[in-house]
């Protein structure tokens, strides 16, 4: 998963790349908190997405029925490039990663016994946890690059060179 933050102010998109099937679980996720919420028309990450949740779940269905290789290799090796275009999506967006990962949590622990499928689980579990980790920098990096103060004038705030030192 790479992103890149806003470069000022904090109300530019953060562009997100994530793996297809990170994508997958996300909106599967997003899809059934909309569908709970009961307000198909009130704005959210998942219609913000959904476009693209569309075009990949029709892609992976057309893989999965005549190309094996090739849906997996959309499946884990392709990225999907996504924007949270404010505070809110990107804190929608880990909720449900937090959401997701807390479901990993509970079919490990039904998956004992099963070596290869508590693996599978684990993978998944991990990533998304780096994913969680990852977008809640963000969060932090968006809010600390949003003040309250007002900027100061350029000239009273010249740069020496040193850093932490101004004229």
């Amino acid at each position: 998963m790479n992103a890149r933050a806003p470069q000022r102010g904090g109300s530019a998109p953060i562009e997100l790349r994530l793996v297809v099937w990170q994508f997958v679980r996300v909106m599967v996720q997003l899809e059934a908190a909309a569908r709970a919420r009961g307000r198909p028309g009130a704005p959210s990450l998942y219609g913000a997405w959904r476009p693209a949740w569309q075009e990949i779940d029709r892609r992976l269905t057309q893989l999965g029925k005549t190309d094996a290789a090739g849906f997996s290799d959309l499946m884990m090796e392709q990225e999907v490039v996504l924007q949270c275009r404010n505070r809110a999506q990107l804190n929608e967006l880990i909720r449900a990663v937090d959401n997701v990962v807390n479901q990993l949590k509970t079919e490990m622990k039904a998956a004992t016994g099963d070596a290869r499928r508590t693996t599978d689980l684990r993978f998944e579990r991990t990533e998304l946890e780096t994913l969680g980790r990852h977008l809640r920098k963000l969060t932090k990096a968006k809010t600390s690059r949003r003040t309250d103060q007002k900027p100061k004038p350029r000239s009273a705030a010249r740069s020496t060179g040193r850093r932490g030192a101004a004229h």
